[in-house]
């Protein structure tokens, strides 16, 4: 049985013990992000919450949805802040969720057409959806949208700079040895609590919207409103790294991170282009991976995108899709 709810109606405790029973939830399907998301740029709009109880009794998929302005549904969190979105369905039922949404959900919501971004590499829509729709006479497009690199990490972080290869590993060295000598002072830090967060989050803001100026106007005070809730949410849960790095006591690179059950993802990041030449916000980075093997994360992930950098510190791409369902 499907249920067609608004987002605030989706039991709290149902929505989080299913993700509880993924083997790797994105973050962008936790409630500490899709409730912000929501009110921020949501307002007005017309969002659904397909509940999925195939025996009447628990929770096994949840599908959060929004309608689009020219007719039909897309993911609810937008390829533009959500990296990787999808359902959330138990595992070995995804078939037979999405079996039930194209016949029965779809329908009640008015139909098609389905956009769905940000379906990552493995996904099982990828492999779902094609076959339900061929089935049904509709065949749907799916097409790649983007990489997202990522590092399998090992156990330690002499075994990551090994696995860069020679020149990989002399110039990550070279280059984080020349930031200790034109920064002086040079540390780093991760913030711990509340109190913090209230002295951080200003200054990743700040070094975000100044490090480009596409970032700049990414970041208008919606944007930052949105941020600042969600990272007190993934606080709260002992899931935000926003990690720093400073030269005499001046923060000079930033990023901002989710720690999932296997790895941290970078979600976005900032430096101050004046110190451009001792590249701090590499050299955080990869004293995030550092931090991130001290944890025992297995991955680490920078997210959608293609930029140098994710390379030279080991990235190795996943493809990014979008799948369109038609009416």
């Amino acid at each position: 049985m499907i249920r067609l709810l608004r987002l605030e109606e989706v039991p709290a405790d149902a929505w989080d013990a299913l993700l509880g029973r993924l083997v790797s939830p994105p973050p962008f399907l936790y409630r500490s992000f899709l409730l912000p998301w929501r009110r921020a740029f949501a307002q007005g709009r017309d969002v659904r919450a397909a509940v999925w109880s195939p025996s009447g009794g628990s929770v096994e998929g949840l599908l959060f949805l929004l309608r689009l302005p020219g007719g039909g549904w897309t993911f609810l969190g937008s390829e533009e802040v959500a990296d990787y979105l999808d359902a959330a369905v138990a595992p070995g039922l995804e078939e037979a969720f999405w079996r039930e949404f194209l016949s029965e959900g779809l329908p009640a919501l008015g139909g098609g057409p389905l956009d769905l971004p940000g379906l990552v590499e493995g996904a099982a829509p990828l492999a779902v959806l094609p076959r339900l729709c061929e089935g049904a006479g509709r065949p749907c497009r799916v097409e790649e949208m983007d990489r997202a690199p990522f590092v399998a990490l090992p156990a330690t972080f002499e075994e990551y700079l090994a696995a860069l290869g020679g020149k990989g590993r002399h110039e990550l060295r070279r280059k984080m040895r020349r930031a200790g000598e034109r920064l002086p002072g040079l540390a780093f830090r991760m913030t711990r609590t509340g109190e913090e967060l209230e002295r951080d989050l200003p200054s990743f803001l700040d070094l975000h919207r100044k490090s480009h100026p596409g970032k700049e106007r990414f970041m208008d005070d919606r944007m930052a409103a949105f941020f600042r809730e969600v990272a007190g949410g993934f606080l709260r849960e002992g899931a935000l790294r926003l990690a720093f790095l400073s030269s005499g006591g001046e923060d000079v690179a930033s990023a901002f991170q989710f720690r999932t059950r296997r790895a941290v993802l970078l979600y976005n990041s900032g430096y101050d282009p004046g110190r451009r030449e001792a590249q701090p916000g590499l050299v955080l980075i990869a004293r995030c991976i550092e931090h991130a093997l001290g944890e025992g994360a297995r991955e680490y992930d920078f997210l959608r995108g293609t930029e140098r950098y994710k390379y030279d510190l080991g990235g190795v791409d996943r493809v990014v899709y979008r799948v369109t369902v038609p009416m």
